[in-house]
């Protein structure tokens, strides 16, 4: 068992993102320093976000691959765990969104996941419709929802274009999206079954705090 001082400071998701199997296998597995399971969660797929190197797959291959045996449109559940590119002590830019912002980085893989997963989820702060807009040029809004929604029948969705979605992003604990609620009602709104989703990050709390605010949500 590795001792506090080894165990490295991690951030969580709080969700457990139902991706498809397929996507990983184009997806590395992990390759460094040898994290101990102290520092992990227990899901049995845990993909891993970085700033200092390629997505990851820190746990999982083998569950993929039986999944993918049995159907080639499998889809798997996944934790992700990511390295913060804030320190620790740092709460200050793990929460407050103007410092964290600073801070965020992008990981590197794309996935697909259902829209209407994202949208059980919770992990849009609002929804937006052609009813209900974002309010800044709410004219244009309009007339680019409506583009995006004929797009979305006639192409499909253009994976060039993922949402994302940034983890423990509010209160250093929570995920939520960041990019893509348009996208989301316009897919559910077209029949858009999947739609390509990229993860971001920052900081996140201490495990001990998170695990305080999740009350057991994140074990």
């Amino acid at each position: 068992m590795a001792s506090k001082k080894d165990i490295p400071h991690l951030g969580w998701s709080s969700h457990i993102y139902p991706l498809d199997a397929a996507d990983f296998e184009r997806t590395p597995d992990y390759e460094g320093p040898p994290i101990p399971d102290e520092a992990l969660p227990v899901d049995a797929v845990i993909l891993y976000v970085r700033p200092d190197g390629p997505d990851a797959l820190l746990r999982g291959r083998t569950a993929i691959c039986e999944a993918l045996r049995s159907d080639a449109s499998a889809v798997v559940p996944v934790r992700v765990v990511f390295k913060p590119s804030v320190a620790k002590w740092n709460l200050a830019a793990t929460v407050v969104r103007v410092l964290r912002n600073r801070y965020r980085y992008h990981g590197t893989g794309r996935y697909h996941i259902a829209a209407a997963a994202v949208r059980a989820m919770g992990l849009e702060r609002t929804i937006r419709t052609l009813e209900n807009p974002q309010k800044r040029g709410k004219a244009d809004r309009l007339a680019k929802m409506r583009k995006l929604e004929a797009s979305l029948r006639t192409r499909g969705y253009d994976d060039a274009c993922p949402i994302n979605v940034m983890l423990c992003r509010t209160g250093g604990r929570i995920d939520s999206l960041r990019q893509g609620h348009h996208r989301v009602s316009a897919c559910l709104a077209c029949g858009v079954p999947k739609m390509c989703v990229e993860f971001s990050a920052a900081g996140a709390l201490p495990r001990g705090l998170a695990r305080l605010f999740l009350r057991g949500e994140v074990r």
